[in-house]
């Protein structure tokens, strides 16, 4: 038996209160193993797409200086999910984001979802939308916009496992 073996059995047997943090895990092997978990499947890359100007509806924005339907940001994580989108523009008004993936080139564009910022410069949406390994973001206004945000930011957090 190796050394580390010796500390994982005296972790096993260390209770860990549970009741104030999320764990599942109520003994401290469990809770670091859980914790390193966490850790591998949570750590996103963040991704930012942007426009500068007044950003018309059926408008991608850019990764770097690309449109993101041509060259995107790419997926490199297996279970890949988008949990958070961050809108940022000048204007105080309503317009519906699109997020996209795709195989670049815009070739395959499927729809991950929308969401709407109301009457607002800005806003936070969590949501879950899994998203293919292999696979890039592109993000657009969308067709439907009663208006168009000007120097819109985009942002995308993932989790999922490297």
């Amino acid at each position: 038996m190796s050394r580390r073996d010796d500390f994982r059995d005296v972790a096993k047997a260390v209770p860990f209160d549970n009741s104030t943090n999320g764990f599942t895990s109520t003994d401290v092997q469990s809770a670091i193993e859980e914790l390193q978990n966490t850790v591998l499947t949570s750590a996103s890359p963040g991704f930012s797409f942007g426009r500068s100007g007044v950003t018309t509806a059926n408008t991608y924005l850019q990764n770097e200086t690309v449109p993101s339907n041509i060259s995107g940001r790419w997926v490199y994580l297996s279970n890949g999910t988008v949990t958070d989108v961050y809108i940022t523009n000048e204007l105080t008004t309503t317009y519906t984001m699109e997020v996209y993936y795709h195989d670049g080139n815009a070739v395959n564009l499927t729809l991950l979802g929308a969401v709407t910022v109301t009457a607002a410069k800005g806003a936070h949406f969590p949501v879950s939308w899994p998203v293919p390994n292999d696979k890039q973001i592109a993000v657009k206004v969308a067709a439907s916009s009663a208006n168009s945000p000007k120097n819109v930011v985009c942002g995308l957090q993932l989790a999922g496992n490297p």
